[in-house]
């Protein structure tokens, strides 16, 4: 979900960014980190999903981490 989509259901279900803050006694920066994937906690995640009635993975699904591959420069000597 987008981080605007997930604040709107936050919303929806009666409740704000700040009172999550507040309720689990952590920063509202920190849960607007969390929101927008820019920090994880397991803690505030799990809070939000359960507010907005989906789980942690249908709302921040899990990222395809790059595979990092060197390439071998050609040997110079082997066109000969």
């Amino acid at each position: 979900m987008h981080a605007e989509e997930i604040k709107a259901a936050i919303r929806m279900k009666g409740t704000t960014p700040t009172a999550i803050a507040e309720e689990l006694g952590v920063s509202r920066s920190m849960v607007s980190h969390v929101i927008n994937g820019n920090a994880k906690s397991e803690r505030i995640a799990q809070r939000i999903a359960q507010i907005v009635g989906k789980s942690v993975d249908a709302i921040w699904p899990p990222k395809n981490k790059p595979v990092l591959r060197r390439v071998k420069p050609a040997a110079a000597g082997a066109a000969a």
